[in-house]
């Protein structure tokens, strides 16, 4: 379901209205306690060193839309580990957690570069001559999230060679 928005200026309806789907509400909503560490670099690494909540695997779970299996070989866990996370109430450990605001800030990214989560997650898992990869592949790697980054702000500024 989507809803458009009015124009701030005029009131009305856009001609071409900004659309939201509801899927995309879903995902900002769950992004915004994770949005500080990614303006600010002594926010991420505070967050780091504490840990995150063992609440944001099933945050990335829900973001990502990607199964149990991809996160776990995203992150270099077993399954049930990664279960074992979910479930649990203890803060995860810095590696885990640098990895996890990664790839929320590729996501949140990735969101604002295509305007839609489908349309990024499309563009995940198609291979990408810019960077000679599938990126959905790089999602493992703390290089391979920062040349997806980087790639997404090739796209934003119109620079695709």
């Amino acid at each position: 379901m989507s809803k458009a928005i009015k124009n701030p200026v005029s009131g009305a309806a856009a001609s071409r209205p900004y659309v939201v789907h509801e899927t995309t509400s879903m995902v900002n909503d769950l992004l915004v306690p994770y949005e500080t560490y990614f303006k600010s670099p002594l926010a991420r690494l505070g967050a780091i060193k504490q840990g995150l909540r063992s609440g944001a695997i099933a945050d990335l779970l829900q973001v990502t839309g990607a199964t149990q299996i991809d996160i776990a070989k995203w992150l270099d866990i077993t399954e049930p580990t990664l279960r074992k996370h979910i479930q649990g109430s203890r803060e995860l450990n810095q590696g885990l957690s640098e990895h996890i605001i990664q790839l929320f800030e590729l996501f949140d990214k990735g969101l604002d570069t295509f305007g839609s989560l489908d349309e990024f997650k499309s563009w995940l898992k198609h291979y990408n001559p810019g960077i000679d990869a599938v990126p959905f592949d790089l999602l493992d790697t703390h290089t391979g999230i920062s040349i997806i980054l980087t790639q997404l702000i090739r796209i934003d500024y119109g620079v695709l060679a």
